[in-house]
């Protein structure tokens, strides 16, 4: 069993690359989570009070992120190599033991991504601990504490969200029929599960609540606390609801410019819509980016208007090195996972590209379809989350008796910066398959 685990991550390489980069990047911020902490308990007093705060927060935003993206990534993972466990079924492997060696792979891959990224912390930490608090007078001249018992603890964390998240999808597999190994398998349609039900209720309960908490009478202080959190739980809610709100998103707007309208408009439009599972993994991580990234620039300039129309004492604009510590974990969690779905997909659409290329299309339309998927990608994540912060926005707004003061070019920036990286991370593999003979690539099976 341990060879055909070890013998399998190898042969599949470029698939598991996606779960080793987005554990990777998930061991790095919680590394950093865990230093703080670690470093306010050390110290105690103000340094504790101010690094328990600044830590909570870091970690409230990172693992609503992570949750999703982990999920979302694994069960890609798993989905693209179903055929590879229905051969085998035919070797001779047993259902449970096809379910245990995805398990036993999701955990080794998990395991070493995550103390990788821990160790990538520990030089990473000190410069920029002392750069995010400068400004804060107890921080100076403290040593930084992040030692071995947070690594071991924030890489135990990490793999069990990936093995949580790898459980149904190693259920699938040990499910695929041995049938599959004579065909390409059909990309699984992604449903709503009973699992995805109840997470999507209590999301939105938690939203509501939040939501009926907020008082315009409170202090800005205490309203600011309940009022940061309501974008994030809707973002989350709509990520979790992804099975059957993003396939109307995509068609919904899609629809819009017909298929006539160009050859490789038509082949983006129908691939995205065909490969809709692979599309909700690129989608919801950049959503979720776009939602919180917007949504606290959205809720800081209300508060600042607030602020400014009752007189009230202190600063709501939203210094560089605040966004970084509180929104740097999630924004990166969220570009790695983006563009790490995209890439593991583009091996298995060799043949695919091959095939339009005999019924007499150029490598240039290729490319193009391929450019203009990335767009699909992007515009989808982008609607989904402006909506979030709209939906936020209104009601923290409305209980504050202000009209909606949406931060526009946060909400660019973050998703000009997510085309960037999923239009090279769809770009290189669609190049790089039209480098091969197309009888070549059409042979292999």
């Amino acid at each position: 069993m341990i060879r055909l685990v070890l013998s399998d991550l190898t042969a599949h390489a470029r698939v598991w690359f996606g779960v080793l980069a987005v554990t990777t990047a998930t061991g790095f911020v919680g590394a950093v989570a865990a230093g703080l902490i670690e470093t306010g308990i050390a110290y105690g007093g103000r340094v504790l009070s101010g690094l328990g705060s600044t830590s909570s927060a870091v970690i409230m935003f990172t693992a609503v992120t992570a949750v999703i993206v982990l999920g979302s990534t694994t069960n890609l993972t798993v989905a693209l190599q179903r055929r590879d466990y229905a051969l085998w079924q035919l070797v001779g492997v047993r259902p449970a033991l096809v379910a245990l060696a995805v398990l036993a792979q999701l955990g080794v891959v998990g395991a070493v991504g995550a103390f990788a990224g821990c160790l990538a912390a520990m030089p990473i930490f000190p410069p920029l601990f002392t750069w995010a608090f400068r400004t804060w007078p107890d921080m100076q001249g403290i040593t930084l504490q992040i030692g071995s018992i947070s690594a071991l603890a924030v890489t135990a964390a990490v793999t069990g969200v990936v093995l949580l998240s790898g459980v149904r999808g190693a259920r699938n597999a040990s499910r695929t029929p041995p049938v599959e190994a004579l065909r390409d398998p059909e990309p699984r349609r992604i449903r709503m599960g009973w699992l995805r039900i109840v997470l999507t209720v209590l999301l939105l309960g938690g939203a509501i609540a939040v939501a009926q908490s907020l008082d315009g009478r409170d202090t800005i202080g205490a309203f600011s606390g309940r009022a940061i959190l309501l974008t994030p739980l809707i973002a989350a809610a709509l990520a979790t609801a992804g099975p059957a709100l993003f396939p109307l998103a995509l068609r919904a707007w899609t629809a819009l410019l017909p298929a006539r309208a160009s050859a490789s408009w038509f082949l983006a439009r129908n691939s995205a819509r065909y490969r809709l599972s692979q599309s909700s993994a690129a989608i919801s991580p950049l959503m979720i980016a776009i939602a919180l990234a917007g949504g606290l620039y959205t809720t800081s300039a209300t508060l600042a208007a607030r602020a400014a129309q009752t007189g009230a004492s202190g600063r709501f604009d939203l210094a560089p090195e605040g966004v970084v510590i509180l929104l740097g974990g999630p924004l990166l969690l969220s570009a790695v996972a983006s563009a790490a779905t995209v890439f593991m997909t583009g091996h298995a659409r060799e043949r695919e590209f091959a095939l339009i290329q005999a019924a007499g299309s150029t490598r240039g339309a290729i490319i193009l379809a391929a450019s203009w998927e990335a767009v699909i990608y992007v515009i989808t994540a982008t609607i989904l989350g402006t909506a979030a912060i709209a939906i936020g926005g209104v009601i923290v707004a409305a209980a504050l008796s202000l009209p909606l003061v949406a931060s526009f070019p946060t909400i660019g920036l973050i998703a000009g910066a997510g085309f960037v990286l999923i239009l090279a991370a769809t770009a290189a593999p669609t190049v790089a398959a039209l480098r091969h003979e197309i009888p070549r690539t059409l042979a292999v099976e």
